[in-house]
């Protein structure tokens, strides 16, 4: 008996398969999966923190990325696939293609990924001489801009300047004399340009005598008049004025007043028009009167 408990001490310990209190805690955390996706992820980002502090230690980590970041742009600007080597601008007039490029001024080549086609877009309909602009990239490696132009018709003189206006009054460009558009009707005198729609109707009224007109003034920024050659003034009203050159048309069709002596014909009054006289006209139809009543005029 005492033998057999002898021998019973005497056998080695077996390690107890039950687990310890931290591992059963462990594993029963790790059945539930929130525990595991936070322990799967700090382990990584631990790693990552770790690598970038100890090369901040050595280097200086923003000129660090900066230079990683340069080198990684370098790469994708020369890259093929995104390198722009060229503008094309589609239109016939030469001085809107060399304003766009003057304007935009762009370096190349560049990566299409450095262009702002909204922004381009915008530059190029602040020049005077483009209406309206789309712009694309193409898959050969151009900016394509394509533009409308606007098309001057009308010469607005402002003291020395000579502006050249489209249909709206836009102005387009400007040039140095009169004598370079001598194929647009000259508009004189501020607010000429918020009246050009009205001012190229007034000449298509004068019909056969449009080849006498030198120029249309706006006087006041009211009202206009009409100049003819021999310095003949037509002063038309500020309410209809188109009734008004009608009438003055039809009463040239009718009489020719304007081809005698005359200085003006003053419709500012539709109802009760002037008749300017010269003073040799006035001299000779006073004589005329006198002989014919004996009277004075």
């Amino acid at each position: 008996m005492f033998e057999m408990k002898r021998n019973f001490y005497n056998l080695p310990m077996r390690a107890d398969p039950a687990p310890s209190r931290v591992a059963y805690l462990f594993r029963r955390f790790w059945l539930r999966k929130s525990f595991r996706l936070l322990f799967i992820s700090f382990v990584p980002v631990s790693v990552i923190l770790l690598f970038l502090f100890s090369i901040g230690k050595k280097h200086d980590l923003h000129d660090f990325i900066g230079e990683k970041v340069q080198g990684f742009s370098k790469f994708v600007a020369l890259n093929p696939a995104f390198k722009v080597v060229n503008l094309s601008v589609i239109s016939e007039n030469h001085n809107v293609v060399e304003k766009i490029k003057s304007t935009l001024d762009l370096k190349f080549p560049i990566s299409s990924l450095d262009i702002n086609v909204g922004n381009l877009k915008k530059r190029v309909e602040e020049i005077n001489l483009v209406r309206s602009a789309s712009v694309r990239l193409t898959s050969n490696g151009l900016i394509e801009v394509l533009v409308e132009v606007r098309e001057p018709i009308a010469v607005q003189r402002i003291g020395k300047k000579f502006l050249l206006l489209d249909a709206t009054g836009v102005e387009v460009d400007e040039v140095f004399s009169r004598s370079q558009r001598l194929d647009l009707p000259l508009l004189v005198g501020e607010g000429a340009d918020r009246k050009v729609q009205e001012a190229l109707t007034l000449l298509l009224e004068t019909k056969n005598l449009l080849v006498r007109v030198r120029g249309l003034v706006r006087i006041g920024q009211r009202r206009w008049d009409v100049i003819l050659d021999r310095n003949q003034v037509i002063k038309l009203p500020e309410k209809n004025p188109i009734k008004a050159m009608k009438k003055v048309i039809s009463l040239q069709e009718g009489r020719q007043l304007l081809d005698r002596d005359i200085l003006y014909l003053d419709f500012r009054n539709i109802n009760r028009p002037v008749l300017g006289l010269t003073d040799e006209m006035s001299n000779e139809l006073r004589g005329i009167r006198n002989f014919v009543r004996g009277e004075n005029v």
